[in-house]
This record gives C-alpha cells, structure tokens and sequence, in this order.
C-alpha cells in the first residue's frame, strides 16, 4: 500500500512538472513571438525617445520664427524705431556717434542721410 502511495505522488509530481515545462515552454513560445514582432517593427519603423521629441518640437520652432520674419527696407527699419532714434538724439547723441555704435555693433546699411532726414522730420 506504501509503494502505491508512493508511487502515485511520483506521478503526480512528473504530471505537475510537465503541466510546468509545457506552460514554461509556451510562455517562451509566445514571448519569443512578441521579441519578433517588436524587432520586425523596429526594423520597419524608427521608435523615437521624449528627447527626439522635444529636439523635433524645437527645430519646427525655430523654422515657424524664420518663416514669420519679415524684410524690410531701411525707411521701415528707421520708422519703426524711430522714437529710440528720437530719445538719443534728445540726448544729445549725434549721428556720426549713432552711426558709429551701430558699425561697432556690426549694424551697417544705414546712412547718415537718413538719420539726417530722420532728424529734419522731427522738426
């Protein structure tokens, strides 16, 4: 009667062990499956980071700033700041000393006429 006993735990400890190896072996079945098709799609398409992402974001930035800059001729450039012109020459600056700060500053294309006529304008 012992061996019996003993012999139907062995059974059933084999049983277990194979209902064990079986499922072991078809989760790693279907793992490998899914490692497939993530590596099929990685290889089909690029898979992005948050990094990417704000890197994207901030190159489109600058591309919609560049594409809503505006140009403009030197009368408008003059007439939109001309009350700073103003407020310097009331300061006593002159135009060669407006002139010359703005070379310095690697600013060129204006003239001394037009700060000129800027001036007459204001009288």
């Amino acid at each position: 009667m012992l061996d019996q006993n003993v012999l139907e735990l062995e059974t059933q400890n084999t049983n277990s062990q194979n209902l064990e190896s079986v499922l072991t072996h078809s989760n790693v079945k279907s793992v490998v499956k899914a490692e497939k098709s993530s590596i099929t799609i990685d290889k089909k398409q690029k898979i992005y980071s948050e990094n990417d992402s704000k890197k994207f974001e901030s190159i489109l930035i600058r591309f919609k700033e560049k594409m809503n800059e505006k140009n403009m001729t030197r009368n408008q450039l003059l007439t939109q700041h001309k009350n700073t012109l103003l407020e310097l020459f009331d300061f006593g600056a002159t135009v060669e000393e407006v002139l010359l700060f703005l070379e310095e500053n690697n600013f060129i294309g204006i003239s001394d006429e037009s700060l000129k006529e800027l001036l007459k304008k204001k009288k």
